[in-house]
């Protein structure tokens, strides 16, 4: 009697189990993409802000994440200054909607600022409670563009493993060059799961932004067998350091520029990525993301 218990118990278990199983398997989650740099001063944030700003104005649902621990500026750039952060999430003073700022074309926004150095030493009961808040998103968006800090770092490297898919920024000088072999070498150790793709910033003309990436591809794929995929370049303009100071977007302040048209350009290749799934790797999913995020902290 004991015996056909346990095993009608171990049956409910195993179909408890598939049920679950199928229903994460027909929804649609959240694909998430963290944009990095090998260094700082490359124009990441600017690059992840008005990226996720011309999704967002395609009509792609964009959520952007701040977790630039050492430079958290997203909220400069877009002139608000973020009253509650991360931080308070994990306090439980406030809840992920809570703290979420909405930008121009409907983008969310979420302060990570100290609280996403936190996420690596929470008690279990806490991490659960804030992994679960951050999931509730989960296919709600489409995207949730992560803007991480500069350089090899853990914390760093542990965004860039969990996320889906890494946009790494780099510019046409040798050193940021170096840098972004650099994080990219560092991916490859890791086994990042998704697809790597570069940007190259502040580029003379296009023919410098195809062949600096044509090298930077080619010597990843020589020396560390790792495939990396060209996404586009940015042009050197002015009107990128005039929106800084003006606090606003350069796409939304100077929409005719020729670095916006090259972002939109970028934002283009992406939303057909999303929406038609051509992407490579399968979303997993908010709720995954984060846990393998803090797995990945510990």
């Amino acid at each position: 009697m004991h015996d056909q218990a346990e095993k009608l118990r171990l049956a409910v278990r195993s179909m408890k189990d598939q049920i679950e199983q199928d229903v994460f398997a027909g929804m649609k989650h959240t694909r998430v993409i963290a944009v990095t740099s090998g260094k700082g001063g490359v124009g990441k944030t600017n690059i992840a802000l008005n990226l996720s700003l011309a999704l967002a104005a395609n009509g792609v649902r964009v959520i952007l994440m701040d977790a630039d621990m050492g430079l958290a500026n997203i909220d400069i750039i877009i002139g608000v200054v973020p009253k509650y952060n991360l931080y308070h999430v994990i306090r439980g003073e406030k809840t992920v909607k809570e703290i979420m700022l909405i930008g121009p074309h409907n983008l969310s926004i979420i302060p990570g600022g100290s609280g996403i150095r936190e996420l690596a030493n929470l008690p279990q009961e806490t991490l659960k409670r804030v992994i679960n808040d951050l999931g509730r998103f989960d296919g709600e968006y489409d995207l949730m563009i992560i803007d991480t800090g500069a350089g090899i770092s853990q914390s760093v490297l542990s965004f860039l493993t969990a996320a889906d898919d890494v946009i790494v920024i780099t510019t046409p000088e040798p050193t940021s060059l170096t840098d972004a072999y650099g994080i990219i070498k560092a991916m490859s150790a890791q086994r990042a799961r998704g697809t790597i793709y570069i940007v190259i910033n502040r580029v003379e003309m296009e023919a410098e932004g195809v062949l600096v990436a044509h090298k930077l591809t080619r010597v990843a794929e020589n020396f560390l067998g790792v495939e990396v995929e060209p996404m586009g370049y940015l042009v050197e303009d002015e009107v990128v350091e005039k929106a800084v100071k003006e606090q606003q977007p350069f796409i939304i302040n100077y929409p005719n520029s020729a670095v916006s048209k090259n972002i939109r350009t970028i934002a283009e290749q992406i939303h057909t990525g999303v929406l038609a799934n051509q992407t490579v790797t399968k979303p997993s999913g908010l709720k995954t993301f984060f846990r393998n995020l803090t797995n990945f902290f510990r």
